[in-house]
């Protein structure tokens, strides 16, 4: 179950600008950990996902890249990517203005 401030913090997201995590937690002040749990529960209810499960995903539907109209990303060999979150189309749909 989302509450409020996480229905905050993916409107904010949502809202086309790109945004440090400090940015976020002075915005709404919150601290990193609540900034965790927002996230967390976002993923959980498929408004956020992991950038490499993202990446995986796009990847999988088919092996050529950019067979799949999606213009595959250079990755750079040992970027930690592990931390970046992509917003969903579910959250595009449910929270966009």
């Amino acid at each position: 179950m989302l509450k409020e401030i996480d229905i905050k913090v993916i409107k904010f997201l949502l809202s086309g600008s790109v945004y440090s995590e400090l940015a976020i937690i002075k915005h709404f002040g919150i601290n990193y950990e609540e900034l965790e749990n927002i996230y967390n529960r976002l993923e959980e209810n498929g408004y956020l996902t992991k950038y490499t499960e993202y990446m995986e995903e796009k990847k999988s539907c088919n092996s050529s890249c950019g067979s799949c109209n999606f213009k595959c990303p250079v990755e750079k060999e040992g970027e930690d990517y592990s931390d970046i979150r992509v917003i969903t189309e579910k959250a595009l749909r449910d929270f966009s203005f």
